[in-house]
């Protein structure tokens, strides 16, 4: 009986989906998050001969149709789409208005991707993230730097000694398929084959095809895209499908009850 087996891979698939939309909800408030999506798959289907029969030239023959064998959890993308830029009062806090990231090295020397703009001056009076990641290329700011300012070419300029100075310049890094791209802790991402080799250029000057790098803004950082309202029904809609398919378990768990005692 087929019914059991469809059922618990309804039971795997909705759960799946509940533990995705589940993280996404709890990470509502979390700066730069990108939400992640299901899909979901057909699971193989078998031929069943059908009662009646079709005529063709050759003569009568039995028809069939396909049984499906459930559902089967296909993949996670990462929804990309940006989130809303809010004001803060710090000048380290750059959020990026477009499709770009930034780049930075972390502490075993592996280059990663961020959204989440939220930086700061480190021991080594770098530039670097608040998990200590250092921005690439390297920006260095001097001591007792005043009046710093981040243009939204990615321009860094302040005052040392009443001389105005240029500190360094920040860069975007862009993808030919960002979809691709392998979602690491710490809201980083990973380039991998299926995203293409890192594209770099300075904020504001075009990617590949329509996308664009964007531009930064100091004083803001992004926002979560997870969308509360979305998810909630998302949520509901995961929770019923689940109840249902677990109906189903029950249902077949009877009728093989009712098969065996008619047996006895």
């Amino acid at each position: 009986m087929r019914l059991v087996g469809t059922a618990m891979s309804g039971l795997l698939a909705q759960q799946t989906a509940i533990d995705t939309i589940g993280n996404n909800l709890a990470n509502a408030n979390t700066q730069g998050y990108k939400a992640s999506q299901m899909a979901f798959v057909e699971a193989l289907s078998t031929e069943v001969r059908s009662g009646n029969t079709v005529t063709e030239q050759d003569g009568n023959v039995v028809d069939t149709f396909d049984v499906g064998a459930g559902v089967l959890y296909g993949s996670s993308s990462i929804n990309l789409q940006q989130g809303n830029l809010s004001n803060t009062e710090r000048v380290w806090d750059l959020g990026i208005e477009g499709s770009g990231f930034f780049q930075v090295q972390t502490s075993n020397g592996e280059t990663s991707y961020t959204r989440v703009g939220a930086f700061q001056i480190d021991a080594n009076r770098q530039l670097a993230d608040m998990q200590g990641n250092v921005v690439q290329p390297a920006i260095m700011i001097p001591e007792g730097a005043s009046d710093i300012v981040v243009a939204e070419n990615g321009e860094i300029t302040g005052v040392i000694d009443g001389e105005p100075m240029t500190f360094g310049q920040i860069t975007l890094v862009g993808f030919q398929n960002p979809g691709g791209l392998q979602r690491a802790e710490n809201n980083l991402f990973l380039a991998t084959e299926n995203s293409g080799q890192p594209l770099t250029g300075q904020p504001g000057s075009p990617l590949v095809g329509n996308q664009v790098l964007g531009v930064v803004r100091s004083h803001s950082l992004e926002q979560s895209n997870v969308d509360i309202a979305a998810s909630m029904t998302d949520l509901i809609q995961a929770q019923r499908a689940y109840q249902a398919n677990a109906r189903l378990v029950q249902d077949g768990d009877k009728m093989w009850g009712i098969a065996n005692s008619m047996r006895r």
